[in-house]
This record gives C-alpha cells, sequence and structure tokens, in this order.
C-alpha cells in the first residue's frame, strides 16, 4: 500500500520538527553519527584493496559495473521500501515518509541545527546492515575462484553507501553554506528538493545520489516537459469533442 503524505501547514510542520529533535537522546552525537560509518566504510574499503591479489586490468570494470548495479538499487529502495508500507519494512517507512519529508519540504530543505543529522543521515549501524547485504555478491564470487572481483565489488558498495550519506548530508546544509554554494552540489540538490515536494515525492526522483537510474526509468521530473503534455492532453480532448 502506498502512503500518500500531503503538505504540513509551516505552523504543523515546526511543531513535528520541534517533537522530533526533542525525542533525540541527549547523548546523541551528530559529529560520531557522520564520522562512524564513514571511517567504517573506509576501513573496509582499505582492507578490500590490501587483499587484492595480482589484480588485471579487466577486473577494474567491476567498479563500474557495481555502481551501476547499487544506483539502480538505491532506486527501488527509495520507491519500494521508503515511500511504501511493505511489510516487514514498515520502520524504514515510519522514519523516511511521515518524518524526514514531512519536517523537509522543497522550499526548505536546510537542517536547522546539527542535532537535526538525525533525521537526515541513516541510523549508524546502516554501514554495517549494508556490508551484510553485499556480502552474497562476493561469496559467490569468491566461491567461483573470481576474490578479486568479491573484493572490489565489496569496496564499491562501502564506497557508494559513504559517498550517498554525504551528498545526501549536503542537500540539507544551507545553500550559501560552502558546500553549499557548491555548483555540482546546487544541481545535485535541486534534483532532490523537487522530490521532496509531497505532490512528488511518489512517482519522482529516487536518485539520492547521481540519477542515472532516474534516466534509465525514466522519472526524472521535468516540469515544462510535464505542463507540454497536459496541455497537449486537454488539447487532444478538445479535438475529440
Amino acid at each position: 500500500m502506498s502512503g500518500r503524505t500531503n503538505r504540513l501547514p509551516d505552523e504543523a510542520r515546526d511543531q513535528l520538527r520541534a517533537e522530533l529533535v526533542r525525542a533525540i537522546p541527549a547523548r546523541y552525537s551528530p559529529a560520531f553519527h557522520l564520522i562512524f560509518p564513514s571511517l567504517i566504510g573506509i576501513g573496509i574499503i582499505v582492507g578490500c584493496a590490501l587483499f587484492l591479489r595480482h589484480l588485471q586490468a579487466w577486473q577494474l570494470g567491476m567498479v563500474p559495473l557495481a555502481w551501476v548495479i547499487l544506483n539502480a538499487g538505491e532506486w527501488r529502495i527509495h520507491r519500494d521500501l521508503l515511500h511504501k508500507r511493505t511489510p516487514g519494512m514498515k520502520f524504514l517507512y515510519d522514519r523516511h515518509t511521515p518524518e524526514h519529508h514531512m519536517v523537509f519540504i522543497t522550499e526548505d530543505m536546510a537542517m536547522r541545527s546539527s542535532r537535526e543529522f538525525r533525521l537526515v543521515l541513516i541510523p549508524p549501524y546502516g554501514i554495517v546492515a549494508a556490508f551484510a547485504a553485499a556480502l552474497p555478491a562476493p561469496i559467490v564470487l569468491g566461491l567461483c575462484g573470481q576474490l578479486n572481483l568479491g573484493l572490489l565489488f565489496t569496496a564499491t558498495a562501502m564506497a557508494y553507501v559513504v559517498g550517498y550519506e554525504w551528498l545526501h548530508l549536503s542537500y540539507h546544509l544551507p545553500p550559501d553554506s560552502f558546500v553549499g554554494r557548491r555548483k555540482l552540489i546546487g544541481r545535485l540538490r535541486r534534483h532532490h528538493a523537487t522530490h521532496h515536494n509531497p505532490e512528488l515525492m511518489q512517482k519522482w526522483n529516487f536518485n539520492v545520489s547521481v540519477p542515472l537510474w532516474d534516466l534509465v526509468r525514466g522519472t526524472i521530473y521535468r516540469a515544462d516537459e510535464r505542463r507540454e503534455k497536459l496541455e497537449q492532453g486537454r488539447l487532444g480532448r478538445g479535438h475529440q469533442v
């Protein structure tokens, strides 16, 4: 079942935001939440690199292949788990759609304090969960005698998750901050901010990192094209009358 969420009035949104921030434990550390998963991810990447043996040029093709697979996975997880109530995965939906999307909307994407990292970043243990989810592929590749491919897949998966987190966080920084002023971040933030429109979030702009799979699946929202198609549809119906 899809969850449909309408835009909250600003006063109600501010109240929800205050309630969510008050519910954050006093011991919560924004720095730990950001740095710990990154260090774990980088550590796994380094470990994978150290175990590579007799690396051949063709094996490096696993890196872009894995990246595309991960980008497609990000798109599908975002669409099917974060925006739909799925049995056994309701906690993902509850944290994402009724909370993250209610607090941050297209016109107001910036966090107001570092404690709101908790409303943007995946839980610190998420990097471990991502590692566990990626394990079947390297295990199968290792059993097939392609340990290097397995290690490259794992390293790419960890780099993808760390990059995803840093990019997502950057979209929710003030746009006039040092990071927010970078042109690339600005372009990616606009793509993600469009997804934060309550009227569009169920169908458009599911990639949070690089919107490759949005492009492949035709889910990049282009307002001008949408208006043109709607206008053509109205004209077509007018000719039929």
